[in-house]
């Protein structure tokens, strides 16, 4: 009886202790941009076939055939949760990284909060030639020209404080140099509650 006792005390004590790391493991929400139309969450919700699946995009700031941004909201959101977020980012065409035309990924709440910054970009080319990249994922018609495009994977927390009522509106925006020449897009988004 002492034996059977204290295995289920064990028991008990190790699925208190792995079912909080098991849910932390699994995303609150995901999104897969399989289909032509997304989410209401998201704005807006074009998305744009590279290879054989569909990415939410393309985005240029610069150029009004394309929206400059996308917008997320998340509901739902546990009292005093922070919110994980991981996703696929799709460079497509020339990203420039640092100096005078140095392009910039930011993601920020809609409040204006940053929570992530990048300006070094995987998009290399051969001699600055579009039509030689350097260990791209592949090639993705824009417009009337194939571009090479570089995945990357990017994680940025969304904490407590900037969750209101259960919910957070996340802007993604490129601030790009090139208006014909340099895209984005997104893909495989989870989100985890911290």
């Amino acid at each position: 009886m002492k034996k059977a006792l204290v295995l289920l005390t064990f028991l008990a004590l190790t699925a208190f202790l792995c079912i909080p790391a098991m849910a932390a493991d699994t995303p609150f929400k995901t999104y897969v941009f399989s289909k032509k139309k997304v989410s209401k969450d998201w704005s807006p919700r074009k998305t744009v076939s590279i290879k054989e699946n569909r990415a939410l995009g393309l985005f240029n700031d610069r150029n009004k055939r394309y929206s400059s941004q996308t917008v997320l909201t998340i509901k739902d959101i546990p009292a005093q949760s922070s919110v994980k977020v991981k996703f696929t980012m799709i460079y497509v065409g020339s990203w420039d990284s640092g100096g005078k035309l140095a392009d910039r990924f930011i993601v920020s709440t809609a409040g204006g909060s940053e929570l992530l910054n990048i300006t070094e970009f995987p998009c290399l080319l051969e001699n600055g030639d579009d039509n030689m990249p350097i260990n791209n994922n592949g090639l993705v018609r824009v417009g009337e020209r194939e571009r090479a495009y570089w995945t990357q994977p990017l994680t940025f927390t969304i904490p407590t404080s900037e969750i209101n009522e259960g919910e957070v509106k996340v802007k993604f925006r490129g601030y790009l140099t090139g208006r014909k020449t340099e895209f984005w897009a997104m893909d495989n988004v989870e989100l985890y509650l911290n």
